[in-house]
């Protein structure tokens, strides 16, 4: 039996990490699996095989580091994968996202090492410029691996394009879903009495991190401009804040300003109906959330590939996505030419796109023009339930092609000798 060791940052929170727990369970009894994370937190998704905790110096947040010390965090890591890798005999080497990545190759050994990029890494790059350092590891170590997985084709050709890896080493291998497992979590009640009074009202739902390529301030001008028509609806946000930054304060001050009420779960605020936006944090089953919302709002600024559009069309939930780099298209529209990007809403078969927001900061403002396409796709779509009814039923349609057993096997040919 095979020793694949999955390697991230840690194993809850997102969708990189959700497909971590996935692969681990949908594996078991076929592999010797290992998860080796390292971060400080002992939270995690639900997975099989070993668990490694590499406890490396100083914080987990970069912005409490100086360069030194992020450096010594790197050569640790470095030291400690390498070791795992020589102790536990590992096969194969699967990494996820750019830190575990680059370790991952620097630590590669004869283990076969398998990269999975996430995102679409240009966009992220050029969003964030502490970022640009990491396209020169990008160009120079990447192509020194014997597979990249990247969860859509305009991340392929991103990583193509962007950064010179050769397209044979670049394979496409699309997320999957747990359809029973959604339906199941998705029909059990909401456990907080003041959540469960929440979703009595109706409410439009996001479920991402709040981290600037989520794009959540457009939601909140969203609401403001249809408040005036649709006084009772509910703008809720179901996801932590990331460690780095102030995103989320900019949010409670964007609310302030635009008059709008917010509850933040964790401020220790009163527990109210009167509210306009709710931040109830990180939710071990976002589903039934989904399950009682109206519907899905998703304005990512870039994307790899949201699991949450899938998993909101299996919730019954219908959407209006952001047409960003990578992704919701191909979802929603996989039809139509991948690299369109729509300029006004756009009723695909599967959803709604509408125009996405430019790689820029929350304290640029948001064009008048994307904001008034996403004003008048949410009023439609409420106020058309024709079209909510459709959409519901071709969004459980679209996701039975996203079948487990299909895609599981793209993984395991990935896994065979050479």
């Amino acid at each position: 039996m095979q020793n694949v060791l999955f390697f991230i940052f840690r194993l809850y929170g997102g969708g990189a990490e959700r497909v971590v727990s996935s692969l681990t369970m949908a594996f078991a009894g076929q592999y010797n699996t290992k998860v080796a994370v390292y971060d400080n937190l002992e939270k995690t998704y639900p997975y099989n095989g070993e668990l490694i905790r590499i406890r490396l110096p100083f914080s987990d947040d970069p912005t409490h580091n100086n360069k030194w010390k992020r450096l010594i965090r790197l050569l640790v890591l470095i030291y400690k994968v390498r070791r795992i890798k020589r102790e536990h005999k590992i096969d194969i080497a699967i990494s996820f996202a750019e830190q575990a990545n680059i370790v991952n190759v620097l630590t590669r050994g004869k283990s076969k090492t398998i990269l999975s990029v996430r995102t679409t890494l240009s966009k992220e790059i050029a969003s964030n410029p502490k970022l640009s350092v990491l396209g020169h590891f990008i160009r120079f170590l990447y192509r020194r691996t014997q597979y990249i997985i990247v969860p859509s084709q305009v991340a392929a050709e991103d990583l193509s394009s962007s950064f010179g890896i050769e397209p044979d080493k670049i394979k496409v291998i699309y997320n999957y879903i747990e359809k029973d497992r959604i339906a199941e979590m998705a029909s059990l009640e909401i456990e907080n009495e003041f959540y469960r009074r929440l979703f009595l009202c109706p409410v439009m739902l996001n479920v991402g991190r709040i981290n600037p390529a989520k794009g959540q301030w457009l939601l909140f001008e969203v609401l403001k401009k249809i408040k005036v028509d649709l006084p009772g609806w509910k703008l809720v946000i179901l996801g932590e804040s990331e460690m780095e930054g102030n995103l989320k304060q900019q949010l409670i001050t964007l609310a302030a300003s635009l008059g709008l009420n917010l509850y933040d779960s964790l401020a220790n605020q009163t527990q109210s109906l009167d509210y306009d936006i709710y931040l109830l944090g990180y939710q071990t089953n976002p589903f039934n959330f989904m399950h009682h919302s109206k519907l899905l709002l998703f304005p990512s600024v870039y994307e790899g590939f949201p699991n949450t559009v899938l998993e909101a069309m299996q919730c019954g939930l219908p959407v209006i996505a952001a047409d960003c780099h990578a992704g919701p298209r191909e979802i929603l529209a996989p039809d139509s030419e991948v690299r369109l990007s729509t300029k006004s809403r756009e009723i695909t078969r599967y959803g709604v796109l509408a125009p996405p927001l430019p790689v820029a900061s929350i304290q640029q403002g948001t064009d008048g023009e994307i904001l008034d396409e996403w004003a008048k796709a949410t009023v439609e779509l409420i106020h058309n339930p024709s079209l909510r009814k459709k959409l519901i039923a071709s969004g459980y349609t679209r996701v039975r092609q996203f079948d487990k057993d299909l895609i599981l096997k793209e993984w395991k040919k990935l896994f065979e000798p050479y």
